[in-house]
């Protein structure tokens, strides 16, 4: 083992597989697939995250650590397209990952024509340059993102896509294509073409797929099966897939985790018999889906679409439907009505009689992120009254209708279990101003004399909400609802330490997120005290908020992650014998003498 100076050993004695762990970790930190497959957002002003920097970074500290980050291969295999000098970076990339058996991700973001500039983003021509250097190595694609807002990037991408060959290490596919035709004539030529058969067909372990705008041959696309992530969007109704492929889609692919829907969907039938849809007892049941995201669907497409899906694992919706009446919709989610009733398991007790029961798709919920939504004040009540466990709500209530927050600073009363010796576990049933309502024409079920009777116990709406994260709201209305939501917190941990019947857990929330920055301050200042200075509830208790930068923020950001990114590429490390600027030191490292 080499001896080193005094002073030097804390960096220079590290084993060479222990930096080059520290390398990998390091590039991961800003790993651009946090949370989802894909790279790109039907959101046309959506810049998605450049690709990490760090294993630019540590190349340039010494001759030892260039060396090493060269050769670790792993750090090379993500290939993003923003703009021509990228070009040539990805070619060095590809040369120090060739050798190996890593995967590429792949990333081309070209612009329309009208909004191209030569030199700084990429269109017609370095889009065929991209293509040629990526194609010939399709068989090592593990993610593929293209996006084109051009219609001869479009011809490009179908021609090479056609004709590239199996994908057999393809594991995402992300595509699209949505751009301002301005003529009808542009709009002609850009749809009048069929789609084309993609990668021969051959995809066999494909699992996230991501379409923008973009169609396939729906009936000649046997990969689009075993997925587990499918996002369609941006869909105008004629390329939509036929109700009959969708289904084979959802039922094909039994590991389905995550389906977003923008704009799209199973297309309406408009009397054309072929593509008339089921009735709704033919209903589509996916046991493995968890997140499931809405967004500017029409309410009756909407209502018809969900009545035939079955969700009982759902644990994350997010919705963003503006600008009409959603209330048929939340009355679908919430009426148990709607559905047929679903049986008990035998070893549960037998329930008491309920006038609603919440939709069995949503009954699991524990994340709820609302975009926006307009909906009736009582559809919304029973809507949030049956999400009993629910952790997590994100609302943008500026875009949502006025009553939501009212609802949310709402009292309800449940039943509770009291035999908490035999079962600690809570049961929690909305309780209804009658419970057993004549309307049913059937009577209650009997209790068996060894259960005692339910204790009836208020609580807020979502009592078991931990994280809220909110938006468009004003800052007396945040400290209202901060103070509601720690007082009924506080009333039920005085009554269980004070040795109450064990009621139902009310969950303090413990992380409150607003969305501000400074450009805003002066703007309410109660919103900008609260940020500053915390909520101080009467008994001396101190919640702090958490601040989100405004879309704004994040957008300068991103530019200056990605500006640093180009700056490193003008240093030259494109160039694996680039001269060194390190010291003496690094020069003995090179001399095998360090």
């Amino acid at each position: 083992m080499h001896t080193y100076p005094f002073g030097r050993a804390s960096i220079y004695s590290l084993p060479i597989e222990l930096l080059t762990r520290v390398f990998v970790l390091g590039a991961l930190y800003d790993y651009p697939y946090a949370g989802t497959p894909f790279l790109l957002k039907p959101d046309q002003d959506y810049y998605a995250t450049p690709s990490s920097n760090f294993q630019l970074l540590v190349s340039h500290v010494c001759r030892h650590w260039r060396r090493i980050a060269l050769g670790t291969s792993s750090l090379w295999n993500m290939l993003h397209f923003r703009e021509p000098a990228h070009i040539a970076r990805a070619q060095e990339y590809m040369s120090r990952c060739l050798p190996s058996p890593h995967l590429f991700d792949i990333l081309v973001d070209t612009v329309a024509e009208r909004e191209h500039i030569p030199g700084v983003t990429l269109c017609r021509e370095e889009i065929l340059q991209i293509f040629d250097i990526i194609c010939p190595h399709v068989k090592r694609w593990r993610a593929f993102h293209l996006k084109v807002r051009d219609h001869e990037c479009k011809a490009a991408a179908r021609q090479h896509l056609s004709t590239c060959g199996p994908a057999p290490n393809l594991e995402t596919l992300q595509l699209y294509h949505f751009e301002d035709y301005l003529t009808s004539q542009n709009l002609y030529l850009a749809t009048y073409r069929p789609p084309v058969m993609v990668f021969s067909n051959d995809l066999p372990r494909l699992k996230n797929i991501s379409l923008i705008g973009v169609n396939l041959p729906w009936e000649q696309s046997p990969y689009l099966a075993q997925l587990h992530t499918l996002e369609l969007a941006l869909h105008p109704e004629k390329i939509r897939p036929p109700y009959e492929y969708w289904e084979n889609m959802l039922r094909n692919s039994p590991d389905l985790q995550t389906l977003s829907l923008h704009y799209s969907g199973p297309r309406v039938a408009n009397g054309d018999t072929k593509l008339i849809w089921p009735t709704n007892r033919e209903q589509i049941t996916i046991q493995s889906l968890e997140n499931l995201s809405l967004t500017d669907l029409d309410p009756d497409y909407l209502v018809r679409l969900m009545g035939r899906l079955v969700l009982p694992g759902l644990r994350r919706l997010s919705l963003d439907l503006p600008d009409q009446d959603f209330t048929p919709f939340v009355e679908l989610i919430t009426d148990a009505k709607q559905r047929p009733r679903p049986s008990t398991p035998p070893s549960s007790p037998s329930p008491l009689c309920l006038t609603r029961l919440p939709f069995p798709s949503f009954s699991r919920l524990e994340c709820l992120v609302i975009t926006a939504l307009e909906a009736s004040a009582d559809s919304l009540r029973h809507f949030l009254r049956g999400l009993n466990k629910l952790r997590t709500l994100e609302v943008h209530f500026a875009s949502i209708s006025e009553s939501f927050i009212d609802v949310l600073m709402e009292e309800m009363d449940v039943e509770v279990k009291n035999d908490t010796a035999s079962s600690p576990d809570v049961v929690l049933r909305v309780t209804p101003s009658k419970l057993c309502s004549k309307a049913h024409h059937s009577p209650c079920p009997s209790r068996t004399t060894s259960l005692p009777p339910p204790v009836i116990q208020r609580v807020p709406v979502l009592p078991l909400l931990e994280t809220l994260k909110m938006s468009g709201l004003s800052g007396m209305k945040t400290a209202k609802l901060m103070e509601f939501r720690h007082t009924h917190f506080r009333t039920a941990h005085r009554h269980q330490c004070n040795g109450g019947v064990t009621g139902v857990p009310v969950s303090g929330v413990s992380r409150w997120i607003v969305k501000w920055n400074e450009r805003w301050k002066g703007t309410d200042k109660v919103l900008d005290r609260l940020v500053e200075y915390g909520w101080e509830a009467e008994d001396g208790t101190l919640v702090h908020l958490e601040t989100l930068p405004s879309d704004a923020d994040e957008e300068l950001e991103d530019d200056d992650a990605e500006g640093e990114g180009l700056e490193g590429d003008e240093e030259g490390e494109l160039d694996a014998d680039a001269p060194d600027n390190s010291d003496d030191d690094d020069e003995e490292d090179e001399d095998g003498t360090g």
